[in-house]
């Protein structure tokens, strides 16, 4: 099959950093290619090189066989090759069709609105897209918001599509529907590269696959010779040897709740309602997760508890005591702490050591007096035996936190947190960024945790994890709790709709198999088995 893209020698760097090294990349024409990679493998920058967003330091392109040169997003759209990023194009304000017509090569001075209105509704009709013409785009849900950038790249005449990580905004029937709408566009006589760390979906979808590590190319292989130990292995380089179960310790009989909340109000730092009435328990040694499309409440509730946001009204109660009015001191005093979303920005002092990031959990409450004592020998006690009993490894303890990687700041973070005297453990989005093994082992860790009788609040959108690990999941929309599942025999379609819509009927139940989440849900009652 001819190549419609070949990509020959390409490198780019940022000043020392080198985020691609002498790529050698072909997609072939009508297919469907995945680029897959940990999270800093070089997929994204290079497919904005591909673009013309980044120009590399060397390397050829060359489109149908013929070398180009792209220095700008409008030379790619010049040989027909198009791009979704992560974070859409669209003007909030303008319609579908104003949107649409922002990106077509021949807008003249006026804009032939019934014209695009019609071809709008023919790619529509002819891709199962479900898109008003005249809607406002801050109307619509972020699924049907992507269906608006695919109509722009076919009306601009793309014929190669590139999506990066396509996914990460959608519920699973939305990115369902995506992968059928790849097929269409496939059978269609289109191109499609897509980025993504998933490997079920580069599974279910892709026809070829290339592994990025580490900025170079590890391999591309087909579709009918790849499996996830296969594609795990050249992603990280080295097969999951390395494994281990953990007992998962049945949950302990529900007699007093741990944490309740009771018709919380909050808002946001816009002074908007974002917990609207929630109503959320936990339980003494369980995990509860939250699942929920970002925005929609999630991080809030966690900041309620830690007192990082105000109750508006409504009661937080922690061993039937109403702290829903505490001081952040006082909260975390009374045995709850936190792995924050970002670590390094909300979790550490970036100019301190580790060993003085560490000892941050350990400071006695004497800010009356303007001064913060560590207790230094106290501080390494606890450190010690946390590191015994979780098998977190620290790195040197007398550099400055800012000069060690993401994944390193994060296992400070949570061998302080874990250190503290804690009951109940809030953990936000905990494996985001992180590649294959760090995500497990965090899942490893959180897992024993619960097993030692701590309760977690697991705030993720990683649905395959709170499928895993979690005993409960409650899916959130607009502020509410809008249901509450048991993992084990939990719907991801079910799940889906409550997180798009806040409610489900079996009627809306999706025929799109649910394969991508079945070894997840089918686990183990008694054991999880988790690799590192």
């Amino acid at each position: 099959m001819e190549d419609f893209v070949v990509l020959k020698g390409i490198t780019k760097t940022f000043g020392d950093f080198v985020a691609n090294k002498d790529i050698h990349f072909a997609v072939k024409k009508q297919q469907v290619h995945a680029l897959l990679g940990e999270n800093g493998a070089g997929k994204s920058t290079l497919m904005k090189l591909l673009y013309g967003v980044y120009q590399p330091d060397s390397g050829e392109v060359l489109v149908n066989g013929k070398p180009v040169v792209i220095h700008s997003p409008h030379d790619a759209r010049e040989v027909g090759i198009g791009m979704v990023f992560q974070s859409f194009m669209l003007v909030p304000a303008f319609t579908v069709i104003e949107n649409v017509a922002l990106s077509l090569k021949d807008l003249g001075l006026t804009i032939d609105r019934k014209d695009i209105e019609k071809r709008i509704l023919e790619i529509s009709d002819k891709y199962g897209f479900d898109l008003d013409p005249h809607a406002k785009v801050w109307q619509l849900p972020i699924g049907a918001q992507q269906k608006i950038e695919i109509i722009k790249l076919v009306m601009a005449g793309a014929r190669l599509l590139i999506f990066d990580e396509p996914t990460s905004v959608l519920a699973p029937h939305e990115a369902q529907s995506l992968f059928q709408i790849f097929d269409s566009l496939r059978d269609s006589g289109y191109t499609i590269i897509f980025i993504s760390h998933k490997l079920n979906e580069v599974l279910r979808c892709a026809d070829e696959i290339t592994v990025l590590r580490r900025g170079q190319v590890v391999g591309t292989i087909d579709r009918a010779q790849a499996t996830e130990d296969v594609l795990v292995e050249m992603i990280i380089g080295e097969k999951s040897a390395n494994s281990k179960n953990y007992a998962r310790k049945p949950v302990p009989q529900r007699d007093q709740p741990l944490l309740e909340m009771r018709d919380v109000v909050a808002c946001d730092d816009r002074g908007r309602t974002t917990l609207n009435k929630l109503n959320l328990t936990i339980y003494p040694g369980e995990i509860v997760g939250i699942a929920g499309v970002s925005g929609n409440g999630q991080k809030e509730a966690g900041e309620v508890i830690q007192s990082i946001r105000d109750v508006e009204s409504g009661q937080i109660l922690l061993d039937g005591v109403d702290i829903s009015h505490w001081s952040i001191f006082q909260v975390r005093q009374a045995g709850v702490v936190c792995i924050p979303e970002d670590p390094l920005a909300f979790g550490a002092v970036p100019t301190l050591t580790v060993e003085e990031n560490l000892a941050l959990g350990d400071v006695e409450d004497g800010s009356n007096q303007g001064w913060l004592p560590v207790n230094w020998q106290r501080a390494r006690s606890k450190l010690d035996k946390v590191q015994q009993e979780f098998g977190l490894q620290m790195p040197r303890l007398n550099v400055p936190i800012r000069a060690l990687s993401g994944g390193n700041v994060q296992r400070i973070v949570f061998a302080r947190e874990l250190a503290a005297q804690s009951k109940l453990l809030l953990a936000y989005y905990p494996t985001r960024g992180t590649d294959i093994n760090a995500a497990e082992i965090i899942r490893t860790v959180l897992l024993h945790y619960r097993n030692l009788g701590g309760s977690i609040l697991l705030i993720s959108e990683d649905l395959d994890e709170l499928f895993m690990i979690a005993d409960r999941m409650v899916v959130m929309y607009h502020g509410r709790n809008v249901g509450e599942r048991d993992p084990k025999t939990a719907d991801i379609n079910e799940i889906g709709y409550l997180m798009t819509d806040g409610k489900f009927s079996a009627k809306e139940r999706s025929p799109v198999t649910t394969a991508m989440v079945t070894a997840a849900k089918h686990r183990d009652e008694s054991a999880v088995h988790v690799s590192y």
